[in-house]
């Protein structure tokens, strides 16, 4: 059977909300087709990704599907960016859009980390790395391994600009076509908020995946093994790549992998990211319609 020539939904992140966890969970209903790989940078014309995928690249990832109602892609990405929405417009017009938010005073240390996990950045302080950023938007001390990602990433504050986000998406593609969900919803309530997501596509709402942890926190064991993996400016990267069959690399990944909580923020880090990032919240919440004040400390806020 021949896919359709665009998918019909869009899981646009943002990163570090669950996106991974939605993708797995929409993945197992027999009316939804998603791709194995859920992260597929077609859109976004606007960010330095160096790997972008030519649009029979990007289809090719479809070529399994055999007839399920809905045919969706994600990349967390395209929440940030300032042109995929126009660019997913102009390729699919009805497009459906699913947007995953979080607490962005949870989000940055969370992304930060991610981040060095894949090797993109290497100011392993948190703190210092959010103060990076103004030198980072001149060019200055770009890790070399940004160069196998999109530069911007490593703009923390662009990352969670949600409330211009989010409107972009409804200006774009109308609110009844945007679902924006809380991740707040989705730890206390998953089976609730996938109903209403299954509702919003409109497939078969009585189904329930297997609903299990994806994407928790990690580290590395070899920081070494993987900069060489991940960073395409490591010398020797591929070669290695070549010689480790793509089947066997998740497993090596995995063994270089630990799975641990997430260091607490210091409280005065807190307090620093509540004050600034008030003002966001407060103008999320009033897009939404909905009290978000519970995100913000009230002594930081006041």
């Amino acid at each position: 059977m021949t896919p359709p020539a665009f998918p019909d939904f869009y899981l646009v992140g943002a990163p570090k909300c669950g996106t991974s966890a939605l993708y797995d969970f929409l993945g197992q209903h027999h009316d939804i087709f998603l791709p194995r790989t859920k992260e597929l940078l077609l859109f976004a014309a606007d960010l330095s990704y160096p790997t972008r995928l030519a649009n029979d690249e990007f289809l090719a990832h479809f070529a399994e599907w055999r007839g399920e109602q809905r045919v969706g892609t994600a990349h967390t990405a395209y929440l940030q960016s300032t042109r995929a929405a126009s660019e997913i417009k102009a390729a699919r017009p009805d497009a459906d859009i699913i947007i995953m938010l979080r607490n962005p005073v949870e989000v940055l240390p969370s992304w930060h980390s991610e981040l060095l996990y894949e090797t993109i950045e290497e100011i392993a302080d948190f703190e210092a790395a959010l103060d990076a950023e103004s030198e980072r938007r001149r060019g200055k001390r770009i890790p070399r391994g940004a160069r196998n990602s999109y530069v911007e990433s490593l703009y923390y504050t662009d990352v969670i600009a949600f409330s211009d986000q989010v409107k972009r998406y409804f200006d774009t593609f109308g609110r009844s076509h945007v679902h924006v969900i809380i991740h707040d919803d989705l730890r206390e309530d998953p089976r609730a908020v996938y109903r209403d997501t299954l509702s919003f596509l409109g497939v078969d709402t009585t189904f329930v995946p297997r609903f299990t942890i994806v994407n928790a926190n990690k580290t590395v064991r070899s920081r070494a093994l993987q900069k060489l993996y991940f960073s395409a400016a490591a010398p020797g990267h591929h070669a290695v790549r070549q010689l480790i069959p793509r089947r066997a690399r998740p497993k090596l990944l995995a063994m270089n992998v630990r799975r641990t909580p997430r260091p607490k923020l210091a409280l005065a880090t807190k307090e620093r990211l509540e004050r600034q990032l008030g003002s966001e919240v407060s103008r999320l919440g009033q897009l939404l319609d909905r009290d978000l004040s519970s995100w913000i400390d009230a002594r930081a806020s006041g």
